[in-house]
């Protein structure tokens, strides 16, 4: 077991089809104790989302209604930090910023800048993982987006981690073994 010092935050992040959810719950199982969350905490309500097969089809909401969800996002991320006492890791499959890359999944209208801002104020992790693979692995998963769409948002990802320090890029041609492997690597490069 890990003593850790502080709350560790690791992200996996990339487009559907890229490992996120099957490496974010190997991680969670070798790491005895550490928390999985998908996307965000949930605080107030129990998690009801269901799976959406075509999230790229849905209608966005309004500009208030967008700003209203990111904000509660927010309060749910600052509450559910500010409640937890006892160091440990938590391992997120997707973060608050995927928003800026995909918003549509999220059905979200809210400018960019406006976006951006309001993503400044949440806790920033310790270790950003972009997995990015090929179209063709993609495909080979998941077929709901479009080629055109897959490579804008691998380019809106490699743009956005440019600006983010503690990124571990991974090309997920490499076996999920050795994946993990380097992904733990660095939690634990983190933690001492």
């Amino acid at each position: 077991m890990i003593k850790l010092k502080k709350n560790i935050i690791v992200t996996l992040m990339g487009v559907d089809g890229a490992g996120k959810t099957t490496l974010s719950k190997k991680l969670h199982k070798m790491f005895k104790g550490s928390i999985y969350l998908h996307l965000k905490p949930y605080i107030f309500f129990q998690d009801r989302r269901t799976v959406i097969r075509d999230p790229h089809k849905e209608k966005k909401s309004t500009f208030i209604f967008s700003f209203l969800r990111l904000l509660s996002w927010l309060i749910s991320y600052k509450i559910f930090f500010y409640q937890r006492k006892k160091n440990k890791i938590y391992i997120f499959d997707r973060y608050a910023h995927d928003v800026l890359i995909d918003p549509l999944r999220y059905k979200h209208d809210l400018y960019q800048g406006i976006t951006k801002y309001i993503l400044s104020f949440f806790p920033e992790p310790d270790l950003w993982v972009f997995l990015n693979p090929s179209i063709k692995t993609i495909k080979a998963r998941k077929q709901e987006l479009s080629n055109y769409e897959l490579r804008r948002q691998i380019n809106a990802y490699n743009i956005f981690f440019k600006t983010k320090k503690k990124v571990l890029k991974l090309n997920t041609i490499i076996q999920k073994e050795k994946l993990i492997t380097r992904i733990r690597k660095s939690i634990i490069h983190i933690v001492k």
